[in-house]
């Protein structure tokens, strides 16, 4: 019936005490496991030993590999990770393009290129109840599962581990290394570089966590970032010292060991040639086991940089971390940011309201708020932020719409290109600034839209015969004027505003 009844009829008939686990850290919800644990939930009492709780996907396969150890023989088809026919399809990342046909194919084929991979294991399917087998043929080819490189990729053959939405699957996030960084002692100079080239690149910093030279506190926190993030970079903890242990705590993350690596070891020689390398030259070059190295041969500085599956390793030192950080621009490179700021003569607690309305209709647009101190000129800034350069031009217009007129400073939008200012009228800012910044808007859609907004919120016509003072905001503010104008004692005056223009200009 299922793998619990059939345990259970196992114990029946012979009494079992402890049964030998294939179990992984990395399996789901096996990250709290320890080597001998007691069964739980619905399964009959046994104790389960998981010997290979700490291997990881290459230590597995290396094992099976060199012992010559029976498989099934789906994992040489492409499978990684095989759980149902409905729920089972090949690795993408092992797919084997074939440069003939890419180009005619390009038009034709799927966005999401997991769909050329569901029918091939339905084809498969012999003898399962419910499942016929499928006449359609997969033409394309692909690795055996342990070509897999990066070993995050493994469960991309489960259709429920889908990759991340076109929304979330830029996400990064930056691991800070170092004793000194947690003491004070020296300031952090290369998380704050990180975090400003990951969003010029177009990507999307989730976290940025700084901890103590402490293994097992980096092998956790590089675990729990790698399965929930894109990319990770770390920085710092990678030198000959006792209190560099980010190498072995990476490999400790990935349930791998260390493995010295001759480029590295050329490297020292070259660099070191009249001495004799030691114990901590070598502990430099080891690194964790399946490593990527990167490396500038072009360049005078030809030391690697160290990519473990999706996190990349870089040195402490910041003119090094920078270095290191060039070699990998060119993968990196994303659809980029928009920004437009809006400088406001207000206080955020009046325009809270309309910021929380925006924020709702817009997912797309990251809105920030920030107060600034003692500056005669605005108050606060209002930023928006998102890679739909429609969808900010949208929300920039509906924020410029919703705030009083007099209480626009400036409006600045910037682009891949550079940063355009715009200033004066409402209209004129929107008009001349943002088309420049940009080009692609339909701007007599936008204004059309505005158009009927105020249409909506003001009598027919009154844009057209009113100046902005007519604004209702605006016109609260100056009647709180002129009520402080008045001498003690005088009634407030019933005449509208612009029939008292002679007796009392607008401020």
């Amino acid at each position: 019936k299922d793998f619990i009844s059939g345990l259970a009829k196992v114990q029946r008939q012979v009494p079992l005490r402890c049964i030998i686990m294939g179990t992984r850290r990395t399996d789901p919800g096996c990250g709290k496991l320890s080597s001998l644990t007691a069964s739980t939930g619905n399964y009959p009492p046994f104790l389960r030993f998981n010997p290979i709780l700490d291997w990881s996907y290459r230590d597995v396969w290396d094992f099976l590999i060199s012992c010559e150890l029976p498989y099934c023989s789906l994992y040489d088809q492409g499978y990684t990770s095989i759980g149902t026919v409905q729920d089972t399809i090949r690795n993408p990342a092992l797919r084997i393009e074939d440069a003939s046909k890419k180009s005619r194919l390009n038009q034709s084929e799927p966005k999401d290129q997991r769909s050329k991979d569901i029918v091939p294991f339905l084809a498969l399917a012999h003898n399962v109840p419910g499942v016929e087998a499928a006449n359609t043929k997969d033409t394309a080819k692909y690795q055996a599962a342990w070509f897999l490189l990066n070993e995050t990729l493994e469960r991309e053959s489960r259709l429920k581990n889908a990759r991340p939405t076109s929304q979330t699957k830029d996400k990064t996030a930056v691991l800070v290394v170092g004793n000194e960084i947690m003491s004070g002692s020296i300031r952090d100079e290369n998380g704050h570089f990180l975090l400003s080239e990951l969003r010029k690149l177009g990507l999307h910093t989730e976290e940025l966590v700084m901890i103590r030279d402490n293994k097992d506190m980096i092998a956790d926190t590089v675990r729990r970032l790698s399965d929930t993030h894109k990319y990770v970079f770390v920085t710092g903890g990678i030198g000959p010292t006792h209190d560099d242990v980010t190498l072995p705590a990476v490999a400790q993350a990935f349930g791998c060991g260390l493995q010295t690596r001759s480029e590295i070891l050329e490297l020292l020689h070259q660099y070191l040639p009249n001495e004799e390398l030691n114990e901590y030259h070598y502990k430099m070059a080891s690194v964790p086991q399946g490593s990527v190295l990167i490396r500038n041969d072009s360049g005078a500085d030809k030391w690697p940089l160290i990519v473990k599956n999706n996190v990349f390793i870089l040195p402490g030192v910041p003119q090094y971390c920078r270095a290191k950080f060039d070699l990998t621009r060119k993968d990196l490179m994303r659809e980029p940011f928009y920004v437009a700021k809006v400088y406001v003569r207000d206080q955020e607690t009046n325009i809270a309201h309309l910021l929380y309305s925006l924020d709702a209709a817009h997912e797309n647009v990251d809105i920030g708020s920030y107060p600034i101190m003692n500056n005669s000129e605005y108050s606060v800034v209002v930023t928006l932020e998102s890679k739909d350069q429609y969808a900010l031009g949208h929300c920039l217009s509906k924020l410029q719409f919703g705030l009083a007129p007099h209480t626009i400073h400036k409006v600045e939008a910037s682009t891949p290109n550079g940063l355009v200012q715009q200033a004066g009228s409402l209209l004129s800012s929107w008009q001349k600034g943002l088309s420049e910044a940009f080009k692609p808007y339909t701007f007599d859609l936008f204004k059309k839209e505005a158009q009927q907004q105020s249409a909506d919120a003001f009598p027919a016509g009154a844009l057209d015969k009113q100046d902005e003072s007519r604004h209702p905001a605006t016109e609260r503010v100056q009647a709180r004027l002129r009520a402080k104008k008045r001498p003690s004692g005088t009634p407030p005056s019933k005449t509208p505003p612009n029939e008292s223009k002679d007796r009392d200009p607008p401020q």
